[in-house]
């Protein structure tokens, strides 16, 4: 195990306080290691509260983005802390909803949605799929998130994807999302 992980793990275990900073270059440092990835996306959940000062949104949102993306580009199967490809499409369609419910958080969607559209470009039928039935036709359900995504309807690369999608969307409108919340809110699950 790198030393890096070696840290990480100890800050997972440990109930003292974080320093920012330390996170901060954790996150820069892990690049595409989806272990790396799983363990600070799981410190910055279950102990955010312990990153002083906050870790904040930009740099909380460009980890969740970046973890959620790698999972659905590498499907490392079979490994209980990493996401496979479908969960992350789906975690990545409920990150979206949340932030949507939320006031100022554009900027980081449009981030989010530039990604996601460049991840499906430059994928394979596997990933496409995952992205388009996991998450496109999911998210596209939120009215509020469609002119993120709009832009497909226009690229003929991604039209046919859309147009499916929106099929979808239309069909079922915000019917993922309240399902969501809906099983969240039970207490006896």
């Amino acid at each position: 195990m790198t030393d890096l992980a070696n840290e990480i793990d100890g800050a997972l275990l440990d109930e003292k306080t974080i320093q920012r900073d330390r996170v901060v270059v954790w996150i820069r440092t892990a690049g595409d290691d989806l272990h790396l990835l799983a363990k600070l996306y799981q410190l910055t959940g279950a102990g955010y509260d312990r990153i002083q000062p906050e870790l904040g949104a930009d740099d909380t949102c460009t980890l969740i983005q970046h973890y959620l993306l790698e999972c659905v580009r590498q499907d490392i199967p079979d490994d209980e802390a990493i996401e496979s490809r479908w969960d992350a499409a789906r975690t990545l369609h409920a990150w979206l909803c949340h932030l949507g419910e939320m006031s100022g958080q554009s900027a980081i969607i449009e981030r989010a949605a530039k990604a996601i559209t460049e991840l499906f470009l430059n994928s394979d039928g596997e990933i496409r799929d995952a992205i388009e039935c996991g998450f496109l036709e999911h998210v596209l359900e939120m009215q509020s998130l469609r002119p993120f995504f709009e832009h497909w309807s226009a690229d003929s690369r991604l039209q046919p994807a859309w147009n499916r999608a929106m099929e979808w969307a239309k069909d079922h409108p915000e019917h993922t999302w309240s399902l969501m919340r809906s099983l969240s809110m039970r207490d006896d699950c």
